[in-house]
């Protein structure tokens, strides 16, 4: 008797996700979801709270990652973009002993300086 099994069917590609979002675009509520799940981020106690909060807020962002982390620019113009932290042509300086990452644009606008 034959066998019948589900015919696999190959995923299209749907085009390729931003890796940069304006935070100020997306809805309250995702905005809202993002900033808490950011903040889990930076209070996790280890390793994979981190990254479960990290994938919550990327999720909610609709953005693309390399390696599941993203970055929200903290520069003075105040843009409020969410990137890709692996972003080659994003930017981090330090400002005493802080780290201040900046997005691509922002980098290629007004490029911070460490001091």
């Amino acid at each position: 008797m034959p066998v019948i099994t589900a015919a696999r069917i190959p995923r299209q590609p749907t085009g390729q996700l931003p890796t940069e979002i304006d935070l100020t675009t997306l809805p309250d509520v995702l905005q809202q979801v993002i900033e808490t799940a950011l903040e889990g981020a930076r209070n996790a106690p280890d390793n994979d709270e981190y990254f479960r909060h990290m994938a919550t807020a990327i999720l909610a962002a609709g953005i693309h990652t390399r390696h599941g982390e993203l970055a929200r620019c903290a520069c003075d113009c105040m843009c409020d973009v969410l990137y890709d932290a692996d972003d080659p042509d994003g930017h981090l300086f330090h400002n005493g002993t802080r780290e201040i990452p900046q997005c691509p644009a922002c980098a290629d606008d007004h490029r911070g300086t460490t001091f």
